[in-house]
């Protein structure tokens, strides 16, 4: 977390604006409002999440399974705390999937779904 608030905002503002150029020239995207959270620095996704309410969404689905979860919950602290104090977290649902695993067997992962609105 070596960035400041508004050196965020700067490039949240960037990537929106380059964001925009692809869009216009591509088919909408269904999971567009959908924040999969994976290995990648927080930091990432903080700025993904405010990205999306700069482009106009008012809803922002954040979802994570396994070990990522922690990393979601802090995703979400992180944009309500220091960078979008009017987000508030509308829904949480947690839920249990079923993964085939690499040998062929069904494996239980736990999964959360957060529902961030403006």
């Amino acid at each position: 977390m070596d960035e400041t608030p508004s050196e965020i905002r700067a490039i949240a503002a960037q990537r929106q604006a380059a964001h925009e150029q692809r869009q216009a020239s591509s088919e909408p995207r269904k999971d567009q409002n959908v924040i999969y959270i994976g290995k990648k620095p927080v930091m990432g996704y903080v700025l993904a999440v405010v990205t999306q309410f700069n482009n106009g969404q008012t809803d922002v689905f954040i979802k994570a399974r396994g070990k990522t979860i922690s990393r979601a919950v802090d995703v979400v602290e992180i944009v309500r705390n220091r960078f979008l104090p009017g987000v508030k977290v509308a829904d949480i649902v947690t839920k249990t999937e079923e993964m085939d695993s690499e040998d062929g067997t069904k494996t239980k992962v736990s999964a959360i779904e957060i529902k961030l609105s403006k």
